[in-house]
């Protein structure tokens, strides 16, 4: 496992890539972003905006899909594109079933319909959810991936059901945590969102034997050729914000009413308090992730603030030794008592995951970390 000699990134991310000099593309473009002018990338945006308009049907009612979770950054990205854009947004949210969303998520996604946006929610079958949830974590260790793949999925199929054919997401992934082959044609092209890690790693086959197809369905991301059909095209809008980030979009979306998680540090590792507000089974997958590639939510969060210029790599260190991979045994046996197994089961299972040569793992009992955050593991 090796390091960005800038952040605390390491090349155990799934697609990471990393420049002759040991950077990663996030920190690469952090640079280039102090250089920039937002006023340009902000008009860039403007007429790409105006291209896709010109070259598509407009809907009668919606300029665009804004997809929402009823967390932060999607509560800021639903105000950007309404008052900083001028447009009209369709919000599509993709609900988790009611035995894993939280009532803080309830509460965040009402907040947004009473400041007058229109809202289309769409829920996958609870016991289906639940089912999946299972056999992803049993196959790929990732306890959340058929959830992120009907969410990525629900908003292309609606706006292509609607007519829509402009859809915004706040980050771009390649360059927000380092997703190579999300790249597009310039910073604010998402059409390549398709090769998301989530959505490829396993493809789509092993839902299809979990449940009945005309469920499984909704978790499959549209082909390529639907989108060249519909004329329908992802933008990114982080790239034409100066301010874009975890800790300022915390800070707006509390101000407008969004309901923070409280000061639970020590059960989710969460050290912002505003990340995965909406259900609690994520935590569980933050933790996972750091079982596997030896980085967790708490790297993530330091990384950008590294970049920002708000933390010291050395500071960001002490913080990731404290809260990578937190995760109460409380939330655990939620998840244990949802998908209906055992403790020791769940903990075998994460062991059948985690990565020996970061980790001692202990049958039926949390893996240890056996690595210096910051420091290269050599093989």
């Amino acid at each position: 496992m090796k390091y960005c000699k800038k952040c605390l990134s390491t090349d155990l991310r799934p697609n990471a890539s990393f420049d002759k000099d040991g950077v990663c593309i996030a920190c690469n473009y952090s640079n280039i972003k102090v250089e920039k002018t937002f006023e340009n990338d902000f008009q860039i945006l403007k007429d790409m905006i105006r291209n896709s308009k010109s070259r598509n049907k407009p809907h009668p009612l919606y300029d665009c899909i804004v997809g929402v979770s009823g967390g932060k950054d999607s509560t800021r990205q639903a105000h950007w594109v309404r008052d900083k854009l001028g447009l009209n947004p369709l919000l599509v949210c993709c609900a988790y079933p009611p035995l894993q969303m939280t009532e803080i998520g309830a509460l965040n996604i009402s907040n947004l319909i009473s400041m007058g946006f229109d809202f289309e929610i769409f829920t996958p079958a609870p016991q289906s959810s639940a089912k999946l949830s299972l056999a992803s974590f049993k196959k790929f260790g990732n306890v959340c991936k058929s959830t992120e793949m009907a969410l990525f999925a629900s908003v292309p199929k609606i706006a292509i059901s609607k007519g829509i054919s402009l859809i915004f997401w706040g980050e771009n992934p390649a360059l927000q945590v380092g997703d190579s082959k999300t790249e597009g044609l310039n910073y604010f092209d998402g059409n390549n969102l398709r090769n998301l890690n989530t959505l490829t790693d396993g493809g789509v086959k092993w839902i299809f034997e979990e449940i009945e197809n005309y469920k499984a369905e909704a978790y499959v991301y549209p082909e390529k050729s639907l989108f060249n059909k519909s004329k329908l095209d992802i933008i990114y809008l982080g790239p034409a914000w100066d301010d874009w980030s975890n800790d300022y979009n915390s800070i707006y979306a509390a101000l407008t009413g969004l309901t923070l998680r409280p000061d639970d540090t020590e059960i989710t590792g969460d050290i912002s308090g505003a990340s995965m507000l909406d259900e609690e089974f994520t935590n569980i997958n933050m933790m996972i992730k750091y079982f596997k590639y030896g980085f967790g939510r708490a790297t993530d969060i330091s990384n950008e603030r590294i970049r920002a210029g708000l933390l010291s790599r050395k500071e960001a260190i002490k913080l990731v030794e404290k809260y990578d991979g937190v995760c109460d045994d409380k939330i655990i046996n939620r998840y244990c008592k949802y998908v209906d197994i055992g403790l020791k089961e769940f903990w075998n299972t994460v062991n059948q995951f985690t990565n020996k040569k970061l980790f001692i793992t202990i049958p039926g009992a949390r893996p240890i970390r056996n690595f210096k955050v910051g420091k290269d593991v050599v093989s």
